[in-house]
């Protein structure tokens, strides 16, 4: 065979395996097609970019229902040839779920839990798992703001707001209704000196007053009053005003037989109770020894008042700091509190902790409101007031103190609410009180004997 021969069978083997490479199946995948949505429809045919042959998947669409690798096989058929192909994909969840809100503002009656429950009655989800966060306070109305979130499985998540309305049914509160006045003749008269009042929620009610008062001339005077808050509600009652020529000799008010602090712990004896006294400028020096030799199981001190944001420091709180300590008895503090914000109540807890220092206290911070009388003067309402005390146990807390609200069985039944979420220190002037919510401490008198101080004192029953 002579050199051409030969070089043209090369050339028809070349040809002819060149033929068969052109005649073997082929395919190309779209890249567009590795990452799928979850819950999405696919082709499976589609994820083919480019084909030679003839191409039979084992599905006519991709799995694409849970999140996950997965892998489609094609068989490709081309002449005489025919090979298996894999495509594999990833199924993946990026879209947040749907939220849907029933009513953009829905009402609940005040004292009526808002549940999680209620919170699926209004808003529904096409998946994931519902999350809820509000500033609802169902003891007080006023509009309130629920945070919904849903969360699916692959983290997304989606969030809406709506707003709750605990309609305002409660009138106004007349805490003194300027009941038996006297005026002198010539006198200048303002009602609102002489009465004190508030409202549940608004901070400021409308005072109505019908009928007037001559303050030149003697007699009596009836007035009609109202108040009226920002939804209508109204109390209505009557008094009235006597202008008269002189005031007749006041009678010494009869004072209350002194309780000796012996007598006092035997009357209350009992499980798991301590005996003690609380304290203020107005007891002068003190012998806290004699206190301690007498049976004083603890002392509650006022480290001062508050007005505007300022602590102003009681002028014994040091000296009877002092004391306490160097005989080791427990010791809590109480301050009165004049403040309307709560920027004001965070200033003067900060300064109650710095003028405390390192000093440990054994037994409660305690707030102390004593200006009921003149209350619609500070332009707050009774949840205004709540919030104060809410702001001052929170930075108690938040500085590792123990939180306790002081006040009168009239006031803790009128005006303060959540008493029995609250350590309470309860003021009540009665051998066996009839308060039938919980507390922790009780002040049982105005006029308790103890040797180690001159004069009357507070004093007080701790129960453990």
């Amino acid at each position: 065979m002579n050199k051409r021969n030969r070089m043209g069978i090369l050339i028809a083997v070349a040809v002819f395996l060149m033929l068969l490479i052109l005649s073997m199946p082929k395919i190309s995948f779209n890249e567009g097609y590795r990452i799928l949505e979850r819950g999405g429809s696919y082709h499976s045919l589609d994820a083919i970019s480019s084909l030679e042959g003839n191409v039979k998947a084992d599905s006519a669409f991709l799995y694409a229902e849970k999140i996950g690798g997965y892998d489609m096989h094609y068989t490709v058929k081309r002449a005489f040839f025919s090979k298996e192909y894999t495509f594999h994909y990833e199924v993946v969840d990026t879209i947040p779920p749907v939220l849907t809100v029933k009513d953009d503002t829905v009402s609940v009656f005040v004292d009526t839990p808002y549940s999680y429950e209620d919170v699926l009655n209004n808003v529904s989800t096409n998946e994931g798992t519902l999350e809820y966060d509000t500033d609802l306070d169902n003891l007080f109305p006023g509009e309130y703001t629920v945070n919904v979130r849903a969360v699916d499985e692959a983290g997304n998540s989606s969030s809406v707001s709506y707003r709750v309305r605990v309609p305002d049914e409660e009138a106004p509160f007349v805490l003194d209704g300027g009941y038996g006045i006297e005026i002198l003749r010539g006198s200048d008269f303002d009602i609102r000196e002489y009465i004190s009042y508030g409202d549940n929620a608004d901070p400021d009610p409308e005072l109505i007053v019908e009928g007037k008062v001559n303050p030149s001339k003697i007699g009596k005077y009836p007035l009609h009053l109202s108040l009226k808050d920002a939804s209508e509600n109204e109390t209505k009652w009557d008094t009235s005003i006597e202008v008269i020529r002189k005031r007749k000799e006041e009678e010494d008010d009869q004072e209350e037989e002194p309780v000796e602090f012996s007598d006092f712990r035997k009357d209350q004896a009992g499980q798991g109770r301590r005996f003690g006294v609380d304290v203020s400028e107005w007891q002068g020096d003190i012998d806290f020894a004699k206190l301690k030799d007498a049976g004083c199981d603890f002392i509650m001190m006022r480290i001062g008042f508050s007005r505007n944001g300022t602590l102003y420091l009681d002028k014994s709180f040091r000296a009877n700091l002092a004391g306490a300590k160097s005989v080791g008895m427990p010791i809590g503090i109480y301050y009165y509190s004049n403040d309307k914000s709560e920027e004001e109540v965070r200033s003067v807890f900060r300064q109650i902790v710095s003028e405390l220092g390192d000093t440990q206290l054994e037994l409660p911070v305690v707030f102390d409101w004593e200006n009921f009388g003149d209350f619609q003067e500070y332009g707050i309402s009774f949840k205004d007031l709540d919030h104060l005390y809410q702001v001052f146990a929170q930075e108690a807390v938040k500085r590792g103190y123990e939180p306790m609200l002081y006040g009168s069985k009239y006031y803790l039944e009128n005006i303060w609410r959540y008493r029995e979420e609250r350590n309470i220190w309860l003021a009540h002037y009665t051998d066996k009180s009839s308060y039938q919510g919980n507390y922790r401490l009780w002040q049982v008198c105005a006029w308790g004997r103890i040797d180690g101080i001159e004069g009357n004192v507070d004093l007080d029953v701790l129960f453990y």
